[in-house]
């Protein structure tokens, strides 16, 4: 009975493994656009920079209050990775706070331009 229970447990992980890497890698949309252009994502959906570099929106949540205050309408927060082929960074970028950041160690400028209901419009650039 043990070996069974197991064996139940076991496949129930593996299918869930399997599924979230379907979900994470395969069940989404796939752009390709040039640097110092302006892109919208939606949520899983992912975009090869100038052939050297990969931002995959990861979600878009709203945060109701602002540093525990609230004389904000509130902010969307935007969660991606952008990755190449040496550096993954794990970045938050919001539409009332910082909207733009550095990639440290790359060359990249990533600017969180507007989120509305089509998703989130980014503009990545190369430091000069």
């Amino acid at each position: 009975m043990k070996k069974i229970f197991r064996l139940i447990l076991v496949l129930l992980i593996i299918i869930l493994i399997i599924f979230g890497v379907y979900k994470f890698f395969f069940d989404c949309q796939k752009y390709n656009v040039d640097f110092d252009k302006y892109f919208t994502l939606q949520e899983m959906d992912y975009a090869i920079i100038g052939k050297e570099a990969t931002l995959k929106l990861l979600a878009i949540n709203e945060d109701k209050c602002l540093n525990n205050n609230c004389e904000y309408d509130g902010q969307e927060v935007v969660k991606f990775l952008i990755m190449n082929e040496h550096k993954i960074a794990y970045i938050k970028l919001g539409t009332l706070e910082e909207n733009k950041k550095t990639i440290k160690d790359t060359d990249y400028i990533v600017e969180l331009i507007k989120v509305d209901d089509n998703g989130a419009t980014f503009e990545v650039t190369k430091k000069q």
